[in-house]
Protein backbone atom coordinates (compact mmCIF):
# COMPACT_ATOMS: atom_id res chain seq x y z
CA UNK A 1 0.00 0.00 0.00
CA UNK A 2 2.81 2.38 0.85
CA UNK A 3 3.59 4.68 -2.02
CA UNK A 4 0.92 3.47 -4.10
CA UNK A 5 0.59 5.86 -7.32
CA UNK A 6 -2.31 6.48 -8.57
CA UNK A 7 -1.84 7.68 -12.50
CA UNK A 8 -0.32 6.02 -15.04
CA UNK A 9 -0.08 6.46 -18.96
CA UNK A 10 -1.34 2.82 -19.24
CA UNK A 11 -2.54 -0.01 -16.44
CA UNK A 12 -2.42 -3.32 -17.60
CA UNK A 13 -4.92 -5.55 -16.00
CA UNK A 14 -3.84 -8.99 -15.78
CA UNK A 15 0.05 -10.14 -15.41
CA UNK A 16 -0.68 -13.22 -17.97
CA UNK A 17 1.60 -13.85 -20.56
CA UNK A 18 -0.34 -11.66 -22.93
CA UNK A 19 -0.59 -8.82 -20.21
CA UNK A 20 3.09 -9.03 -19.36
CA UNK A 21 4.32 -8.72 -22.31
CA UNK A 22 1.88 -5.80 -23.49
CA UNK A 23 3.82 -4.19 -19.51
CA UNK A 24 7.01 -5.09 -20.72
CA UNK A 25 6.98 -3.71 -24.50
CA UNK A 26 5.04 -0.65 -23.32
CA UNK A 27 7.34 0.43 -20.07
CA UNK A 28 10.69 -0.47 -22.61
CA UNK A 29 9.42 2.64 -25.01
CA UNK A 30 9.09 4.98 -22.33
CA UNK A 31 5.54 4.93 -20.79
CA UNK A 32 4.74 4.72 -17.34
CA UNK A 33 3.49 1.45 -16.89
CA UNK A 34 1.26 -0.14 -13.69
CA UNK A 35 0.79 -3.80 -13.76
CA UNK A 36 -2.12 -5.32 -11.63
CA UNK A 37 -2.94 -8.80 -10.84
CA UNK A 38 -5.47 -10.27 -8.32
CA UNK A 39 -3.23 -13.60 -7.39
CA UNK A 40 0.04 -13.06 -5.55
CA UNK A 41 2.93 -12.32 -7.09
CA UNK A 42 4.32 -16.33 -6.38
CA UNK A 43 1.65 -17.57 -7.86
CA UNK A 44 1.91 -15.45 -11.41
CA UNK A 45 2.01 -17.85 -13.95
CA UNK A 46 -0.21 -20.86 -11.94
CA UNK A 47 -3.20 -21.55 -14.05
CA UNK A 48 -4.88 -24.35 -16.15
CA UNK A 49 -3.67 -24.93 -19.77
CA UNK A 50 -2.49 -27.08 -22.24
CA UNK A 51 0.88 -25.34 -21.81
CA UNK A 52 1.73 -25.50 -25.31
CA UNK A 53 3.48 -22.65 -27.32
CA UNK A 54 5.04 -22.33 -30.70
CA UNK A 55 8.44 -20.92 -31.19
CA UNK A 56 7.63 -18.85 -33.68
CA UNK A 57 6.02 -16.02 -31.43
CA UNK A 58 9.85 -15.77 -29.44
CA UNK A 59 11.68 -15.01 -32.53
CA UNK A 60 8.42 -12.75 -33.46
CA UNK A 61 8.84 -10.92 -30.49
CA UNK A 62 12.61 -10.88 -30.22
CA UNK A 63 12.82 -12.32 -26.61
CA UNK A 64 14.64 -15.84 -25.28
CA UNK A 65 12.95 -19.31 -25.92
CA UNK A 66 12.03 -20.83 -23.14
CA UNK A 67 15.27 -23.11 -21.58
CA UNK A 68 16.12 -24.28 -18.19
CA UNK A 69 13.54 -24.95 -15.91
CA UNK A 70 10.65 -23.37 -17.50
CA UNK A 71 11.40 -25.69 -20.51
CA UNK A 72 9.55 -28.82 -20.05
CA UNK A 73 9.58 -30.66 -23.42
CA UNK A 74 9.86 -29.95 -27.22
CA UNK A 75 7.17 -30.78 -29.26
CA UNK A 76 6.84 -31.24 -33.36
CA UNK A 77 3.44 -30.18 -33.54
CA UNK A 78 -0.30 -31.72 -33.31
CA UNK A 79 -1.65 -34.49 -34.42
CA UNK A 80 -5.39 -35.09 -34.66
CA UNK A 81 -7.63 -38.06 -34.23
CA UNK A 82 -10.48 -39.85 -35.66
CA UNK A 83 -13.31 -41.02 -32.70
CA UNK A 84 -12.00 -44.20 -33.53
CA UNK A 85 -8.33 -43.85 -33.28
CA UNK A 86 -7.75 -45.36 -36.67
CA UNK A 87 -6.83 -41.94 -38.46
CA UNK A 88 -5.14 -39.04 -37.77
CA UNK A 89 -4.33 -35.92 -39.65
CA UNK A 90 -0.92 -34.19 -39.18
CA UNK A 91 -0.95 -30.12 -37.90
CA UNK A 92 2.67 -29.56 -38.29
CA UNK A 93 3.27 -26.31 -39.10
CA UNK A 94 6.74 -25.73 -38.87
CA UNK A 95 6.17 -22.53 -37.73
CA UNK A 96 4.58 -23.48 -34.69
CA UNK A 97 6.75 -26.36 -33.51
CA UNK A 98 7.50 -25.83 -30.25
CA UNK A 99 8.08 -25.99 -26.39
CA UNK A 100 5.51 -27.56 -23.80
CA UNK A 101 6.37 -25.18 -20.62
CA UNK A 102 6.41 -24.89 -16.83
CA UNK A 103 3.23 -22.87 -16.60
CA UNK A 104 4.26 -20.96 -13.37
CA UNK A 105 7.86 -20.56 -14.25
CA UNK A 106 7.23 -19.72 -17.71
CA UNK A 107 4.94 -17.07 -16.18
CA UNK A 108 7.21 -15.40 -13.40
CA UNK A 109 9.92 -15.15 -16.05
CA UNK A 110 7.68 -13.06 -18.19
CA UNK A 111 6.59 -10.74 -15.09
CA UNK A 112 10.04 -10.54 -14.05
CA UNK A 113 11.02 -9.28 -17.40
CA UNK A 114 8.20 -7.24 -17.47
CA UNK A 115 9.06 -5.71 -14.14
CA UNK A 116 12.69 -5.47 -15.21
CA UNK A 117 12.06 -3.48 -18.29
CA UNK A 118 10.83 -0.30 -16.23
CA UNK A 119 6.90 -1.56 -15.26
CA UNK A 120 6.86 0.97 -12.44
CA UNK A 121 4.34 -0.45 -10.58
CA UNK A 122 3.56 -4.00 -10.20
CA UNK A 123 0.46 -4.80 -7.99
CA UNK A 124 -0.35 -7.90 -6.93
CA UNK A 125 -3.96 -9.17 -4.43
CA UNK A 126 -5.79 -6.54 -6.21
CA UNK A 127 -8.80 -7.40 -7.92
CA UNK A 128 -10.27 -4.89 -10.58
CA UNK A 129 -14.02 -3.87 -10.18
CA UNK A 130 -15.05 -1.37 -12.78
CA UNK A 131 -13.94 0.93 -15.44
CA UNK A 132 -13.32 4.76 -14.96
CA UNK A 133 -14.69 6.66 -17.36
CA UNK A 134 -13.58 10.19 -18.57
CA UNK A 135 -16.62 11.34 -20.50
CA UNK A 136 -17.32 8.52 -22.94
CA UNK A 137 -13.46 7.21 -22.93
CA UNK A 138 -11.93 4.45 -20.60
CA UNK A 139 -9.86 6.61 -18.33
CA UNK A 140 -8.57 3.99 -15.50
CA UNK A 141 -9.99 0.96 -13.22
CA UNK A 142 -11.51 0.75 -9.57
CA UNK A 143 -9.93 -1.84 -7.98
CA UNK A 144 -10.24 -3.16 -4.31
CA UNK A 145 -6.84 -4.13 -2.54
CA UNK A 146 -6.37 -7.16 -0.28
CA UNK A 147 -7.12 -5.41 2.75
CA UNK A 148 -10.73 -3.99 1.20
CA UNK A 149 -9.61 -1.02 0.02
CA UNK A 150 -11.36 0.50 -2.84
CA UNK A 151 -8.78 2.70 -4.96
CA UNK A 152 -9.17 4.49 -8.24
CA UNK A 153 -6.08 4.11 -11.28
CA UNK A 154 -6.38 6.47 -13.41
CA UNK A 155 -4.75 6.00 -16.78
CA UNK A 156 -4.81 7.39 -20.58
CA UNK A 157 -5.10 4.00 -21.94
CA UNK A 158 -6.06 0.43 -20.22
CA UNK A 159 -5.05 -2.97 -21.66
CA UNK A 160 -7.50 -5.52 -20.01
CA UNK A 161 -5.98 -9.48 -20.08
CA UNK A 162 -7.85 -9.96 -17.01
CA UNK A 163 -9.21 -13.28 -19.07
CA UNK A 164 -12.17 -14.89 -20.00
CA UNK A 165 -14.34 -13.41 -16.98
CA UNK A 166 -13.37 -10.06 -17.61
CA UNK A 167 -15.18 -7.80 -15.45
CA UNK A 168 -14.28 -5.21 -16.92
CA UNK A 169 -15.43 -6.13 -20.76
CA UNK A 170 -19.26 -7.19 -19.07
CA UNK A 171 -19.15 -3.72 -17.96
CA UNK A 172 -17.73 -1.35 -20.63
CA UNK A 173 -19.97 1.39 -21.92
CA UNK A 174 -19.30 0.95 -25.66
CA UNK A 175 -21.30 -0.64 -28.41
CA UNK A 176 -18.20 -1.96 -30.09
CA UNK A 177 -17.30 -4.79 -27.07
CA UNK A 178 -19.43 -7.62 -27.12
CA UNK A 179 -20.40 -7.90 -23.27
CA UNK A 180 -21.44 -11.21 -23.20
CA UNK A 181 -19.81 -14.94 -24.95
CA UNK A 182 -22.42 -17.28 -26.05
CA UNK A 183 -22.53 -20.70 -24.64
CA UNK A 184 -22.00 -22.52 -27.24
CA UNK A 185 -18.32 -20.49 -28.59
CA UNK A 186 -16.69 -21.60 -25.46
CA UNK A 187 -16.30 -25.00 -23.61
CA UNK A 188 -15.96 -26.36 -20.23
CA UNK A 189 -12.37 -28.16 -19.45
CA UNK A 190 -10.46 -30.41 -17.13
CA UNK A 191 -7.52 -31.83 -17.22
CA UNK A 192 -5.06 -33.43 -14.65
CA UNK A 193 -0.85 -33.86 -14.83
CA UNK A 194 -0.25 -37.23 -14.26
CA UNK A 195 3.28 -38.20 -13.23
CA UNK A 196 4.57 -42.07 -13.81
CA UNK A 197 8.17 -44.19 -13.19
CA UNK A 198 9.73 -43.97 -15.98
CA UNK A 199 9.05 -47.84 -17.66
CA UNK A 200 5.34 -47.40 -16.91
CA UNK A 201 5.19 -44.22 -19.23
CA UNK A 202 4.15 -45.16 -22.97
CA UNK A 203 3.10 -42.17 -24.98
CA UNK A 204 2.05 -42.28 -28.65
CA UNK A 205 3.33 -39.61 -30.37
CA UNK A 206 5.73 -38.26 -27.58
CA UNK A 207 6.36 -35.54 -29.90
CA UNK A 208 3.37 -34.26 -30.55
CA UNK A 209 0.54 -32.97 -28.85
CA UNK A 210 -2.65 -35.00 -29.38
CA UNK A 211 -6.26 -33.88 -30.06
CA UNK A 212 -9.30 -36.43 -30.03
CA UNK A 213 -12.55 -35.67 -31.76
CA UNK A 214 -15.34 -37.80 -30.32
CA UNK A 215 -18.68 -36.08 -30.15
CA UNK A 216 -19.83 -39.55 -27.91
CA UNK A 217 -17.71 -38.71 -24.94
CA UNK A 218 -16.37 -34.76 -25.14
CA UNK A 219 -19.81 -33.63 -26.32
CA UNK A 220 -18.62 -30.36 -28.10
CA UNK A 221 -15.11 -30.56 -27.20
CA UNK A 222 -12.23 -32.40 -27.87
CA UNK A 223 -9.97 -35.18 -26.03
CA UNK A 224 -6.66 -33.95 -25.39
CA UNK A 225 -3.36 -35.93 -24.60
CA UNK A 226 -0.16 -33.99 -24.36
CA UNK A 227 3.45 -34.82 -23.05
CA UNK A 228 4.30 -32.91 -20.27
CA UNK A 229 8.08 -34.18 -19.39
CA UNK A 230 9.83 -37.76 -19.73
CA UNK A 231 8.03 -38.13 -16.75
CA UNK A 232 4.66 -36.44 -17.20
CA UNK A 233 1.42 -36.18 -19.32
CA UNK A 234 -0.79 -33.52 -19.51
CA UNK A 235 -4.71 -35.47 -20.08
CA UNK A 236 -7.85 -34.10 -19.96
CA UNK A 237 -11.08 -33.06 -22.15
CA UNK A 238 -13.52 -30.15 -23.05
CA UNK A 239 -16.85 -30.18 -23.55
CA UNK A 240 -20.17 -28.17 -24.10
CA UNK A 241 -20.90 -25.54 -20.94
CA UNK A 242 -24.23 -27.30 -20.60
CA UNK A 243 -22.55 -30.33 -19.25
CA UNK A 244 -21.31 -28.30 -16.00
CA UNK A 245 -21.31 -30.85 -13.42
CA UNK A 246 -20.39 -33.75 -15.14
CA UNK A 247 -17.01 -33.20 -16.61
CA UNK A 248 -14.92 -34.25 -13.91
CA UNK A 249 -16.69 -37.80 -14.47
CA UNK A 250 -16.56 -37.69 -18.14
CA UNK A 251 -12.69 -37.41 -18.13
CA UNK A 252 -12.24 -40.13 -15.30
CA UNK A 253 -14.44 -42.43 -17.42
CA UNK A 254 -13.46 -41.21 -20.65
CA UNK A 255 -9.66 -40.01 -20.69
CA UNK A 256 -8.44 -41.47 -17.47
CA UNK A 257 -9.74 -44.57 -17.72
CA UNK A 258 -9.00 -44.75 -21.40
CA UNK A 259 -4.81 -43.87 -21.20
CA UNK A 260 -3.93 -44.89 -17.99
CA UNK A 261 -3.85 -48.17 -17.91
CA UNK A 262 -1.11 -48.69 -15.15
CA UNK A 263 -1.72 -48.15 -11.16
CA UNK A 264 1.78 -46.46 -10.40
CA UNK A 265 0.65 -42.95 -10.79
CA UNK A 266 0.24 -39.64 -9.17
CA UNK A 267 -1.54 -36.84 -9.85
CA UNK A 268 0.67 -33.63 -9.85
CA UNK A 269 -2.20 -31.40 -10.31
CA UNK A 270 -6.12 -31.14 -11.25
CA UNK A 271 -8.54 -28.50 -12.29
CA UNK A 272 -10.93 -27.12 -14.56
CA UNK A 273 -11.85 -23.92 -16.72
CA UNK A 274 -13.51 -22.19 -19.41
CA UNK A 275 -12.01 -21.83 -23.11
CA UNK A 276 -13.26 -19.48 -25.42
CA UNK A 277 -13.62 -21.83 -29.24
CA UNK A 278 -14.33 -18.96 -31.44
CA UNK A 279 -13.19 -15.71 -33.33
CA UNK A 280 -11.55 -12.89 -31.60
CA UNK A 281 -14.08 -10.04 -30.41
CA UNK A 282 -15.72 -7.97 -33.46
CA UNK A 283 -13.30 -5.23 -32.21
CA UNK A 284 -10.96 -5.86 -29.11
CA UNK A 285 -10.55 -2.19 -28.53
CA UNK A 286 -12.52 0.61 -27.79
CA UNK A 287 -11.93 4.57 -26.67
CA UNK A 288 -8.96 4.48 -23.97
CA UNK A 289 -9.00 0.63 -24.07
CA UNK A 290 -7.83 -2.55 -25.73
CA UNK A 291 -8.47 -6.06 -24.50
CA UNK A 292 -5.76 -9.25 -24.49
CA UNK A 293 -5.85 -12.87 -25.07
CA UNK A 294 -8.75 -14.73 -23.22
CA UNK A 295 -10.68 -11.62 -22.13
CA UNK A 296 -10.71 -10.77 -26.15
CA UNK A 297 -11.25 -14.47 -27.16
CA UNK A 298 -8.37 -14.29 -28.65
CA UNK A 299 -7.49 -18.27 -28.15
CA UNK A 300 -7.36 -21.11 -31.17
CA UNK A 301 -10.77 -22.53 -31.47
CA UNK A 302 -9.71 -25.66 -32.99
CA UNK A 303 -6.81 -26.13 -29.60
CA UNK A 304 -8.11 -24.03 -27.45
CA UNK A 305 -4.14 -22.56 -27.80
CA UNK A 306 -3.66 -18.89 -26.09
CA UNK A 307 -0.22 -18.93 -24.87
CA UNK A 308 0.98 -17.35 -28.68
CA UNK A 309 -2.20 -15.17 -29.57
CA UNK A 310 -1.88 -13.51 -25.99
CA UNK A 311 1.37 -12.48 -26.26
CA UNK A 312 1.28 -11.48 -30.06
CA UNK A 313 -1.75 -9.63 -28.95
CA UNK A 314 0.26 -8.20 -26.17
CA UNK A 315 3.13 -6.53 -28.05
CA UNK A 316 0.39 -5.31 -30.76
CA UNK A 317 -1.14 -3.57 -28.07
CA UNK A 318 1.96 -2.06 -26.25
CA UNK A 319 2.78 -0.75 -30.25
CA UNK A 320 -0.11 0.89 -30.29
CA UNK A 321 -0.21 2.47 -27.09
CA UNK A 322 3.01 4.03 -27.98
CA UNK A 323 2.14 5.49 -31.27
CA UNK A 324 -0.85 6.68 -29.54
CA UNK A 325 1.03 8.39 -27.22
CA UNK A 326 3.02 10.29 -29.77
CA UNK A 327 -0.14 11.03 -31.12
CA UNK A 328 -2.00 12.85 -27.91
CA UNK A 329 -4.96 10.70 -29.07
CA UNK A 330 -6.40 7.71 -27.41
CA UNK A 331 -9.68 7.29 -28.94
CA UNK A 332 -10.14 4.33 -30.85
CA UNK A 333 -9.55 6.13 -33.79
CA UNK A 334 -6.20 6.10 -32.59
CA UNK A 335 -6.06 2.32 -31.21
CA UNK A 336 -7.95 0.82 -34.34
CA UNK A 337 -4.11 -0.25 -35.62
CA UNK A 338 -4.93 -2.77 -32.61
CA UNK A 339 -7.62 -4.64 -34.22
CA UNK A 340 -6.37 -4.38 -37.85
CA UNK A 341 -2.97 -6.37 -36.02
CA UNK A 342 -5.13 -8.67 -34.59
CA UNK A 343 -7.77 -9.72 -37.56
CA UNK A 344 -5.06 -9.57 -40.64
CA UNK A 345 -2.89 -12.03 -38.42
CA UNK A 346 -4.04 -14.75 -36.50
CA UNK A 347 -7.48 -13.22 -36.31
CA UNK A 348 -7.61 -14.27 -40.25
CA UNK A 349 -6.83 -17.84 -39.03
CA UNK A 350 -9.39 -18.45 -36.09
CA UNK A 351 -11.91 -17.44 -38.04
CA UNK A 352 -11.40 -19.52 -40.24
CA UNK A 353 -10.66 -22.37 -37.57
CA UNK A 354 -14.27 -21.13 -35.97
CA UNK A 355 -16.08 -21.88 -39.25
CA UNK A 356 -14.28 -25.80 -39.27
CA UNK A 357 -15.29 -25.66 -35.67
CA UNK A 358 -18.98 -25.12 -35.73
CA UNK A 359 -18.89 -27.95 -38.11
CA UNK A 360 -17.07 -30.48 -36.74
CA UNK A 361 -19.21 -30.15 -33.64
CA UNK A 362 -22.28 -31.35 -35.21
CA UNK A 363 -20.48 -34.23 -37.14
CA UNK A 364 -21.63 -37.24 -35.88
CA UNK A 365 -18.33 -40.16 -34.84
CA UNK A 366 -19.45 -42.03 -37.86
CA UNK A 367 -19.24 -38.82 -40.10
CA UNK A 368 -15.84 -38.33 -38.66
CA UNK A 369 -14.37 -41.19 -38.52
CA UNK A 370 -15.01 -41.51 -42.37
CA UNK A 371 -14.14 -37.60 -43.17
CA UNK A 372 -10.69 -38.34 -41.36
CA UNK A 373 -10.33 -41.97 -42.99
CA UNK A 374 -10.88 -40.79 -46.78
CA UNK A 375 -9.11 -37.17 -46.54
CA UNK A 376 -12.17 -35.07 -47.43
CA UNK A 377 -10.46 -33.13 -45.26
CA UNK A 378 -6.56 -33.04 -45.19
CA UNK A 379 -4.09 -31.19 -42.40
CA UNK A 380 -2.89 -29.46 -45.29
CA UNK A 381 -5.81 -28.23 -46.44
CA UNK A 382 -6.91 -26.75 -42.68
CA UNK A 383 -3.21 -25.17 -42.30
CA UNK A 384 -3.43 -23.62 -45.92
CA UNK A 385 -6.89 -22.44 -45.29
CA UNK A 386 -6.63 -21.11 -41.85
CA UNK A 387 -3.15 -19.24 -42.69
CA UNK A 388 -3.22 -17.82 -46.11
CA UNK A 389 -7.13 -18.17 -47.03
CA UNK A 390 -5.71 -19.31 -51.02
CA UNK A 391 -6.50 -22.95 -50.66
CA UNK A 392 -7.92 -24.22 -54.26
CA UNK A 393 -8.31 -27.86 -54.51
CA UNK A 394 -6.97 -29.00 -57.87
CA UNK A 395 -9.19 -30.86 -60.31
CA UNK A 396 -7.65 -34.40 -59.89
CA UNK A 397 -7.54 -33.87 -55.99
CA UNK A 398 -11.50 -32.84 -56.09
CA UNK A 399 -12.13 -35.60 -58.46
CA UNK A 400 -10.63 -37.84 -56.04
CA UNK A 401 -12.08 -36.71 -52.72
CA UNK A 402 -15.68 -36.84 -54.51
CA UNK A 403 -14.90 -40.91 -55.03
CA UNK A 404 -14.12 -41.61 -51.64
CA UNK A 405 -16.89 -39.36 -50.24
CA UNK A 406 -19.33 -41.39 -52.80
CA UNK A 407 -21.20 -43.04 -50.01
CA UNK A 408 -22.04 -39.98 -48.03
CA UNK A 409 -22.30 -37.38 -50.77
CA UNK A 410 -23.95 -34.75 -48.59
CA UNK A 411 -20.60 -35.18 -46.19
CA UNK A 412 -18.71 -34.56 -48.91
CA UNK A 413 -20.90 -31.04 -50.65
CA UNK A 414 -21.30 -29.80 -46.59
CA UNK A 415 -17.00 -30.09 -46.53
CA UNK A 416 -16.78 -28.47 -49.69
CA UNK A 417 -18.99 -25.38 -48.81
CA UNK A 418 -17.15 -25.56 -45.71
CA UNK A 419 -13.83 -24.92 -47.76
CA UNK A 420 -15.18 -22.26 -49.83
CA UNK A 421 -16.37 -20.42 -46.55
CA UNK A 422 -13.38 -20.74 -44.43
CA UNK A 423 -11.45 -19.30 -47.77
CA UNK A 424 -14.23 -16.38 -47.89
CA UNK A 425 -14.06 -15.19 -44.27
CA UNK A 426 -10.12 -15.95 -43.89
CA UNK A 427 -9.54 -13.53 -46.63
CA UNK A 428 -12.16 -11.25 -45.56
CA UNK A 429 -10.43 -10.71 -42.11
CA UNK A 430 -6.84 -10.32 -43.99
CA UNK A 431 -8.31 -7.21 -45.61
CA UNK A 432 -9.71 -5.64 -42.49
CA UNK A 433 -9.97 -2.27 -43.03
CA UNK A 434 -7.28 0.47 -41.95
CA UNK A 435 -10.45 3.42 -41.34
CA UNK A 436 -12.87 2.03 -38.50
CA UNK A 437 -15.82 4.22 -40.53
CA UNK A 438 -15.66 0.93 -43.13
CA UNK A 439 -15.90 -1.39 -39.97
CA UNK A 440 -20.13 -1.84 -39.96
CA UNK A 441 -19.80 -3.17 -44.01
CA UNK A 442 -17.37 -5.19 -42.67
CA UNK A 443 -17.95 -6.79 -39.84
CA UNK A 444 -21.84 -7.33 -42.21
CA UNK A 445 -19.79 -9.13 -44.42
CA UNK A 446 -18.41 -11.38 -41.76
CA UNK A 447 -22.05 -12.12 -40.37
CA UNK A 448 -23.33 -12.77 -43.44
CA UNK A 449 -20.66 -16.26 -43.72
CA UNK A 450 -21.35 -17.19 -40.67
CA UNK A 451 -24.80 -17.08 -41.41
CA UNK A 452 -24.37 -19.15 -44.32
CA UNK A 453 -22.38 -21.85 -42.27
CA UNK A 454 -25.15 -21.64 -39.78
CA UNK A 455 -28.18 -22.49 -42.32
CA UNK A 456 -25.74 -25.23 -43.85
CA UNK A 457 -25.65 -26.59 -40.79
CA UNK A 458 -29.31 -26.57 -39.36
CA UNK A 459 -30.16 -28.34 -42.69
CA UNK A 460 -27.55 -31.32 -42.46
CA UNK A 461 -28.93 -31.35 -39.00
CA UNK A 462 -33.17 -31.18 -40.40
CA UNK A 463 -31.29 -34.07 -42.92
CA UNK A 464 -30.45 -36.29 -40.38
CA UNK A 465 -33.66 -36.40 -38.76
CA UNK A 466 -35.56 -36.96 -42.25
Amino acid sequence: MENLNNNFDVIVVGAGTGGSIAARFAAEKGLKVCLIDRKEKKDIGNKICGDAVGNEIFDFLKIKHPKGDELSCKIKGAKLYSPDLKKCIDLTDPKQAGYIVNRIEYGQRLLNEALDAGVEQFIDNTMALDLLYTQKTVSGVKVKRKNGEKVDLRSNILIDASGFYSPLRKNIKSTLIEKEILKEDSILCYREIVKFSPQDLNITNPDYISIILNRDKAPGGYIWYFPKNESSLNIGLGTFMNLKGKVKNLYHQNVFNKFIKTSKYEIISSGGGVVPVRRPLWSCAADGIMFVGDSACQVNPLHGGGIDPSMRAGFYAAKTAVAAFEKEDFSIKALWNYNYSVMTSFGAEFASLDLLRMTLQVLTNEELNFALKQDLFSGEEILEISSTGEFELPILSMVSKAFKGITKPNLLLDLNYLRIRMNEISKLYKNFPMDINNFDEWKNRAIQIYDKIKKMLINTKKGKEL
